[in-house]
């Protein structure tokens, strides 16, 4: 019997409760599907569906075309293809072209002419009629599907009304239409229908009456222009009726599985899709990337409630046989009692946990599919759809040794930074709490607060203070300047390797030459910022450290030096190891401390630039660009962005941070130290 219990919510959750004869538990499971089924319901348009489908509205069948109409499109036809012949036999001997980067992944033929034609929606070039395809903004070709000469209508279709097209309009609608439309005056309610009285006392009833007749007014005059899909027009073509009819959840994953079907000016259903339509919301382009989004959120909230669902078997299939065993019937009070005793730590963590899901799992996973799309620049809202990819992104990256190069650089110099900027602040941090805690030192409180401000003041305000102390015309140039020291320093800059030129000024973040000068001040920079967060969390640690132990290594003769290496560094270490590995995880996303400070300058030596990454333009790194803010370039400037790119490296760094945050933690004495004592 427990077995059938289980079956039974298996089919319907909360059928196996009512079975067991608990009620008002079987009520709980059962509001979950009754909440998915009447958000898909609230926001869907099943019922216009099941009324095309019942024959309660009329849809008139495509008017046949004439015999003149199809002698038209065979003569046109046959000139099209004495055209294309024409061409064909005027091209010479065919050349294998030469290719050219057009898209990430995408050869472009340079052979082949663009056709002239006019400017669509976004003042893209289309082709003519007899052109097989088309240029957009970015000058790249795309096919054009051919038009279709115009059905021809009869005459007894030609009517102003829009009803006339997709069903007849009664004659009582059609007199409501004039009047309305030849009777408004200056009435707000004008605008949804004649008022139902000329001049009323301004009373709160009547308010109310007027106010819930133009709300009964503008839902009928909405329901009234609404035009249905008459799928008799697509002939055998594909009909979507999720799509066209779907909710959140049918609609969501429709459109993440396909990504949609339908862009502006295509011809669906009788009619032509256009960007955006309030009232027949089908009649709207196909947006991929909120499918995406949309889809995304429906998936992850349908295996919520089919996890919630697997739970209501188990509980129906252990009720049963706690009932078996007993012969008693749990009470709800004690089943609620029971939850929360039991999952306590998990039912107060629910908010965090939807907090987590929804700003992080779900960004997270909305830019782990973008990776296995063609998501670019090309893509215009509405007038063209992403498609998926699979792995072509991917296979682009690793197998072209150009973009290859210049990630292995990019990548090179995020891994030093990184490192570069979190030992070098640990250990001048340990070197300043050191000193600050020295006995030999006079007013520590005050030497405390002074050496803070660093770590205290806002860090956008005080690197782009930077900034402007390392420009051209900067401080630092006018201090070198009136001190008569620019000629040395620069010789000294130079002769290190950090200046390619001695001039004079100095170009710190503006010549290709200066790079490893850029990528030394950003060290140095984040230096100052970093030190004394580390400083004041080492001096916590080193006045927890018992004082006897030092004066018991005194006694046995051990040095200063000794007493550091035995007693105060590995005591630091075992408990600012954890602490180091997140600023090392920090540091290789910082995106500020490169970005406000550099903007990723300096540039490349264009000899350096792959010819294939010269696409990107104004989205290639800079010398000093590190992964996250590389990535920040190829999502965001406008013309080139590269959003499946971005999204592939998302991945890359997601995975390279993730698994050395925990190797190292995993492997760290203080994280075995709170293993062993659970």
């Amino acid at each position: 019997m427990a077995g059938v219990s289980a079956v039974a919510s298996f089919v319907l959750p909360g059928l196996g409760q009512f079975i067991n004869k608990q009620v008002l538990k079987g009520l709980l499971w059962l509001a979950i599907p009754v909440l998915l089924i009447g958000v898909e319901l609230s926001t869907s348009h099943w019922d216009r569906w099941w009324a095309i489908e019942t024959h309660k509205v009329t849809l008139p069948a495509p008017p046949a075309a004439s015999p003149a109409q199809k002698a038209m499109e065979t003569q046109a036809l046959s000139q099209t293809a004495a055209q294309k012949a024409a061409q064909t036999a005027a091209k010479p001997a065919p050349q294998k072209p030469h290719p050219v980067a057009h898209s990430l992944g995408a050869l472009e033929d340079t052979s082949s002419s663009k056709a002239s034609g006019s400017s669509d929606l976004y003042g893209d070039s289309t082709s003519s009629s007899n052109s097989s395809s088309s240029t957009d903004l970015y000058g790249d070709s795309t096919p054009t599907k051919k038009a279709s000469p115009p059905a021809t209508k009869p005459a007894s279709a030609k009517k102003s009304s829009d009803a006339d097209l997709y069903g007849p309009a009664s004659s009582s609608e059609s007199t409501a239409s004039h009047a309305s439309s030849t009777n408004s005056s200056s009435s707000s309610s004008d605008m949804y229908g004649p008022s139902s009285s000329p001049a009323v006392t301004p009373t709160a009833k009547t308010t109310n009456d007027l106010s819930a007749q133009t709300a009964a007014a503008a839902m009928a005059l909405f329901v009234h222009h609404y035009q249905y899909p008459n799928y008799a027009y697509q002939k055998g073509k594909p009909t979507y009726p999720f799509r066209d009819f779907g909710g959140f959840f049918t609609k969501g994953l429709w459109g993440l599985f396909s990504l949609g079907s339908l862009v502006i000016g295509d011809q669906y259903a009788g009619k032509k899709i256009v960007l955006f339509d309030q009232t027949s919301t089908w009649l709207t382009a196909d947006n991929s990337v909120n499918y995406i989004g949309n889809g995304l959120i429906a998936l992850i909230i349908l295996l919520i409630a089919a996890f919630l669902w697997v739970l209501g078997m188990m509980d129906a299939y252990l009720s049963r046989v706690d009932y078996e065993t007993t012969g008693e019937v749990e009470p709800f009070t004690k089943f609620v009692s029971r939850i929360w005793h039991t999952l306590f730590s998990y039912i107060v963590s629910a908010p965090a946990f939807v907090a987590i899901l929804f700003f992080t799992v779900i960004p997270f996973a909305f830019t782990f599919l973008l990776a296995f799309t063609d998501y670019t620049y090309k893509v215009h809202v509405g007038q063209n759809l992403v498609h998926w990819v699979g792995f072509d992104t991917f296979r682009f990256l690793v197998l072209d040794p150009s973009w290859l190069l210049i990630f292995g650089q990019i990548f090179a110099w995020t891994v030093f930074w990184a490192i570069m900027s979190s030992f070098t602040v640990f250990a001048l941090g340990f070197i300043n709490a050191m000193v600050v805690e020295s006995p030999l030192v006079k007013g520590r409180k005050f030497w405390r607060a002074i050496m803070i401000l660093p770590w205290a003041l806002p860090q956008l305000i005080v690197l782009m203070v930077f900034k402007n102390v390392f420009d051209t015309n900067g401080l630092a140039n006018q201090l070198l300047f009136a001190t008569h020291l620019m000629q040395p320093v620069t010789q000294f800059l130079a002769s290190i390797g950090l200046e390619g030129h001695p001039d004079q000024p100095i170009f710190w973040f503006t010549q290709v030459y200066n790079g490893a000068l850029a990528k030394t001040v950003v060290v140095l920079v984040n230096l100052w910022f970093g030190a004394p967060y580390h400083m004041m969390m080492i001096i916590g640690i080193l006045s927890a450290i018992p004082k006897d132990m030092y004066e018991a290594a005194e006694v046995d003769g051990a040095s200063s030096f000794e007493r550091f290496r035995s007693i105060t560094l590995p005591m630091v270490l075992s408990a600012t190891v954890p602490a180091l590995i997140m600023t090392f995880s920090f540091n290789f996303n910082n995106f500020g401390a490169v970005f406000f400070l550099t903007g990723g300058g300096p540039a490349w030596e264009p000899s350096q630039i792959p010819n294939s990454m010269k696409i990107i333009a104004s989205a290639l790194p800079g010398q000093t660009d590190i992964l996250i803010s590389w990535i920040y370039k190829l999502s965001f400037t406008k013309g080139f962005e590269q959003f499946n790119v971005a999204a592939v490296y998302s991945i890359v760094i997601f995975l390279i941070v993730g698994a050395f945050s925990v190797f190292n933690m995993v492997r760290s004495k203080s994280f075995k130290d709170e293993g062993g004592n659970e």
